[in-house]
């Protein structure tokens, strides 16, 4: 029996996947989530083998929801779902650790086989755009503090590193996005969803 965690802030969304499953003899739906802080604490109280979880939330998006899953040592496979074809955003949460990214308009057949594998230990193949750099968790970790308007010494406080390495990994994500300045990099990270 494969338990799942179904998280999506839209009602009738959220019982619709849930019917559907509800097709499936060897899928149990243990718990619903209505964004991604109600997930978190789901997921450490129900402890599923799969969570299948929205992009756009309030409160907390599901890439924030999968990142901080990550970051508290969480590796419950995670399909992520999507209304728009996003390639960006379907790339960064493969970055972040998401098994599969799927739009929300797949066909019943198709994500009862991505939840199979997933729960398996397979990864799906997630769209990258061809222009979307990737970066290291580090990186992101700099972006993200990057993006909200912290400078060098700011960054390496709040991440534990010397100015001089965050200096270094900043040269680098500038690379990255073929920019110049941070105001360009923000910009250009804005329009990758990064920011």
């Amino acid at each position: 029996m494969i338990r799942l965690l179904v998280v999506d802030d839209q009602d009738l969304v959220r019982q619709g996947i849930v019917a559907l499953l509800g097709f499936e003899d060897d899928f149990k739906v243990v718990a619903q989530a209505i964004d991604g802080e109600d997930c978190l604490l789901k997921v450490t109280e129900f402890k599923p083998d799969v969570v299948l979880l929205d992009i756009r939330m309030p409160k907390r998006n599901g890439l924030e929801t999968l990142r901080e899953m990550r970051m508290r040592g969480d590796f419950t496979p995670v399909i992520l779902l999507t209304t728009f074809n996003e390639s960006m955003t379907m790339a960064q949460g493969k970055q972040i650790g998401a098994q599969a990214c799927l739009l929300k308009d797949i066909a019943h057949s198709q994500l009862s086989f991505a939840i199979r594998e997933v729960a398996q230990g397979r990864t799906l193949n997630i769209p990258q755009a061809a222009d979307q750099p990737i970066f290291s968790r580090r990186e992101l970790a700099i972006i993200e503090q990057l993006c909200a308007g912290k400078q060098n010494k700011e960054i390496a406080q709040a991440l534990q590193l010397s100015a001089g390495t965050v200096r270094n990994y900043l040269s680098i994500i500038l690379e990255k996005l073929a920019v110049r300045d941070r105001m360009q990099a923000i910009i250009r990270l804005r329009e990758l969803g990064l920011a």
